[in-house]
């Protein structure tokens, strides 16, 4: 009863200058929608790119070359490394990133298929499709015979490119209604580098990810790319294990047989790469983490400086009420509930200001959500943080008006004026 007696009594102070309350209550809320919308932010953008990352599957394996370094090249490796011996220029997309060959992806498909289920090089560029008189730049990939069976890839109409043919391409469905319009594609004639390339297939609609979108995207073999790009590297190759209890075990496997392949011993040297979905995630999680923590480090300084406020406030409160701190005593209040008094006073500011603080938090994570074309996420522990950071400021910055009237000698107080 003590406790509701102190707290009618604190919302009584509070609401006898509206105006004040509202204006030390808005610190609060702009740094707690600040905070909120920041984390919920943070949250949305890591939850967009892990569904990005899961559809380039859970059981994919990624092997890439590590830039700058090629183990087949016939100079000193030390050389390679530090940049001393120039390496070709022949590369697509990739530049200097090229290491990996037809005879990696060969021993790589030679894994146990209880560990490995599908393999696939691709070779990757940009390049202007011309037919008659429009044209188009997007990317042209040179691809082995198991990539469109590992990326799920369906067709429309038509076929996949014969690999022993090596004029024929497989061209991505938005890709074909820009060139084609509407015309149907199947048997028509491409042209691509001066080089004539026949309509095979169409892909129906695939998923679209932030690395590649495969609508706006052409395929044909890999031999005919290394030809046509003047190289015999891949970009990249994508491999699938067997299950998502195999990807640790066939990601070793990979990186032992490639090794061999390119005759590293020191595993340190090595001139590629191979990552999973949970690496990239775990990689993207760290970075995510780092970047919302610095973030709502930044938008906290508001936070202090609505604190500041709260004691400013309450510290005018103490002098406009001395006579009445004088009176309370005078008539057998202790000065533990003059300090309770004041200090519930602070805590109810700031829970006011956390509260609204929270839907602000929420209307900025959504307006900026549906800005950047994501979807902002507020969670249970955002909220619950921003109602402890609110208390913890009540307390914090209240603690010293609330000593300071509980600490006034009450004769003092009443002569007051």
């Amino acid at each position: 009863m003590k406790f509701i007696s102190i707290l009618k009594q604190s919302s009584k102070s509070i609401m006898s200058n509206k105006g004040r309350t509202f204006l030390t209550i808005l610190g609060i809320v702009i740094g707690i929608g600040a905070v909120i919308g920041l984390m919920s932010l943070g949250n949305g953008v890591r939850e967009s790119i892990s569904e990005q990352i899961g559809i380039l599957g859970t059981t994919n394996l990624r092997v890439t070359s590590i830039p700058g370094v090629n183990s087949r090249m016939p100079e000193n490796f030390a050389d390679r490394r530090n940049g001393s011996i120039e390496q070709p220029t022949n590369y697509p997309m990739g530049g200097l990133s090229q290491s990996l060959i037809q005879e990696d992806l060969k021993a790589i498909g030679d894994i146990s298929k209880d560990v490995v289920s599908y393999s696939a090089g691709y070779v990757a560029n940009q390049v202007e499709f011309v037919v008659k008189d429009r044209s188009q730049i997007a990317s042209l990939l040179g691809v082995s015979s198991d990539y469109f069976v590992l990326n799920s890839f369906s067709l429309e109409s038509g076929e996949y490119v014969n690999l022993e043919s090596g004029n024929e391409i497989v061209l991505g469905k938005e890709l074909a209604s820009n060139l084609f319009v509407e015309e149907d594609p199947i048997g028509k004639e491409i042209e691509v580098h001066n080089t004539t390339f026949i309509v095979k297939g169409i892909l129906g609609t695939e998923n679209e990810n932030n690395i590649s979108n495969p609508n706006l995207q052409a395929y044909i073999s890999d031999t005919k790319a290394f030809e046509l790009f003047g190289t015999e590297y891949y970009s990249g190759i994508t491999v699938q294990a067997f299950s998502e209890e195999t990807v640790e075990k066939a990601k070793g496997k990979i990186e032992e047989v490639l090794l061999k392949s390119h005759g590293i011993e020191d595993a340190s040297l090595a001139d590629f790469s191979v990552t999973s979905s949970e690496d990239l995630l775990s990689m993207v999680d760290t970075i995510m983490t780092m970047l919302t923590s610095f973030l709502t480090g930044i938008a906290s300084i508001s936070l202090l400086v609505g604190g500041i406020g709260i004691m400013n406030i309450m510290l005018v409160s103490v002098t406009e009420r001395t006579r009445e701190i004088g009176l309370r005593k005078a008539l057998g209040a202790k000065t533990s509930d003059i300090l309770i008094q004041f200090l519930t006073e602070s805590v109810v500011l700031t829970l006011i200001g956390g509260v609204f603080g929270i839907l602000a938090g929420y209307l900025i994570g959504m307006g900026a959500g549906q800005w950047l074309g994501i979807e902002a996420v507020v969670t249970i522990d955002s909220i619950i943080l921003a109602v402890g950071i609110s208390s913890l400021l009540g307390i914090v910055f209240g603690i010293y008006p609330a000593m300071r009237a509980a600490k006034l000698n009450p004769i003092d107080a009443l002569r007051y004026e």
